[in-house]
């Protein structure tokens, strides 16, 4: 069995060499050629499914929200960012803005502005993303 493609070439021997490296680099390309095929998946607003941001740009899912499970992104797109406003959060003071959905406006989150404490300067210029807020799109 032989198959060709513009981005890979899979042949017997290296399905019968067992090796774990080839295996993964394979693998690593079939996914590429899936996200071709598939497009990228996006997070979208949970009222509007208007794009809000991209899978590839979560940097935690261990954040803490107001709602619940929340998730920071490197990145937003089709958001309306408001006032800053100076917070105590769960990691001490921020200046955050709450973000909104660019179409129908619901609440989505908080973009960090500023953190004052060292250990926290990592989120500045980021994107909390409630969980219960976006949905899944193009997975």
């Amino acid at each position: 069995m032989l198959y060709n493609s513009t981005r890979f070439h899979y042949s017997p021997i290296l399905q019968v060499s067992g090796s774990s490296l080839i295996f993964e680099v394979f693998r690593a390309e079939l996914v590429k050629l899936m996200a071709d095929l598939v497009g990228p998946r996006l997070y979208s607003c949970c009222n509007c499914r208007n794009h809000v941001s991209l899978h590839d740009d979560i940097v935690s899912k261990a954040f803490q929200g107001k709602h619940g499970r929340a998730f920071l992104f490197s990145h937003a797109m089709n958001i309306v960012v408001g006032a800053k406003e100076d917070r105590h959060l769960m990691t001490g003071l921020h200046t955050v803005a709450d973000i909104s959905c660019g179409d129908c406006h619901e609440v989505l989150g908080w973009k960090y502005e500023r953190a004052y404490e060292a250990s926290q300067k990592y989120k500045e210029g980021k994107f909390i993303f409630e969980k219960s807020k976006i949905v899944k799109e193009g997975w």
